[in-house]
């Protein structure tokens, strides 16, 4: 068992290590046909071939470009994610990324912990009491928000709080007196910040995790050997914890894994809507400006954070579902 479980992990890596090869060769061939030139915005306006020229050989970009992308790789390897060429011109991208990404983890780190376990629990709630009241509401209040775009009622939200509540703050990830507080204050100055945002985010991924928990968690209540757990003397809540919920987990965590990408693509919508400080107003930002080194870093964070999430769910998925191990 343990030796199959060692074999698994050794597949699943070496599939996962190929796929991001190829997600940076892809991220480093994408930017560089699209369309648009990063130094018609960074060279000022009316400067000569010449000094074209020497941005050009500064930032590598004269180099042949299978020259530039095994300097890309290597470069990534070692941890140095380039320099950016026009929206922070001259800074390195991991110094830029580092203010941006905690904002990013704080927002999509807590979203996905939240949409996890509280959608888990109610989709398990409603399954457990399907037909009756609580199931009815909990169903439709589901399918309301699962269906409704996220940046839709983050929109409302935003509105509703700006003008029944206007003393809430609704922009930015921090007031302006944050680093003047004590640690009780930052805490309390974050939270105040986030909250909206967050709210905005995790709605719509509760909604799916409980449609998949509660859908799962009903065709596993009505399999015979349910039955015979009750048969065997086990109580409701004993039969649903060790016999329903393990067996209802399996399409979750399948579910769980690909939602992953959406929470941290869906925080770009967010950020940029309350004005968040994060990984989406920076790609925004990246973007407008043409900043290549910038956009392929923030791209490549977000593809591997996906990757390592599937990595870990097939993991998971392994040790439930028995038919893995034949």
């Amino acid at each position: 068992m343990a030796r199959d479980f060692r074999s698994y992990i050794a597949r699943r890596l070496f599939y996962t290590l190929i796929t991001i090869f190829l997600i940076l060769t892809f991220n480093f061939l994408l930017f560089r046909v699209m369309p648009g030139d990063p130094f018609r915005i960074m060279v000022p306006k009316g400067a000569d071939e010449l000094t074209r020229e020497h941005y050009m050989d500064h930032y590598g970009l004269d180099e042949p470009l299978i020259v530039q992308y095994f300097i890309y790789l290597g470069q990534t390897l070692t941890g140095h994610l380039g320099v950016s060429i026009s929206k922070f011109p001259g800074s390195n991208v991991e110094d830029i990324l580092g203010p941006y990404l905690e904002n990013t983890m704080i927002l999509a780190g807590l979203g996905t912990v939240l949409s996890i376990f509280v959608g888990i629990f109610l989709g398990r709630e409603t399954a457990w009491r399907r037909g009756k009241m609580a199931d009815r509401i909990g169903s439709a209040f589901f399918l309301v928000f699962y269906c409704m775009p996220t940046f839709l009622f983050a929109l409302v939200l935003l509105m509703m709080f700006a003008h029944y509540i206007p003393e809430w703050p609704i922009r930015g990830s921090y007031g302006d007196e944050y680093f003047d507080l004590d640690l009780a204050g930052k805490l309390w100055d974050r939270t105040i910040h986030t909250a909206l945002p967050l709210f905005a985010l995790v709605i719509e991924t509760i909604a799916t995790f409980s449609i998949i928990t509660r859908s799962s968690l009903i065709d596993v209540l009505t399999e015979e050997y349910m039955v015979t757990a009750v048969a065997k003397g086990l109580r409701g809540r004993q039969v649903l914890r060790e016999h329903a919920m393990p067996n209802a987990m399996l399409p979750v965590v399948t579910v769980v894994a690909m939602n992953v990408g959406w929470i941290v693509s869906g925080s770009i919508m967010i950020e940029i809507i309350f004005s968040y400080r994060g990984l989406g107003v920076l790609t925004w930002d990246a973007v407008m400006a043409q900043d290549y080194p910038l956009v392929q870093a923030i791209f490549m964070l977000e593809t591997v954070a996906v990757l390592i999430a599937n990595f870990f769910a097939d993991l998971m998925l392994f040790r439930l579902d028995p038919r893995l191990k034949i």
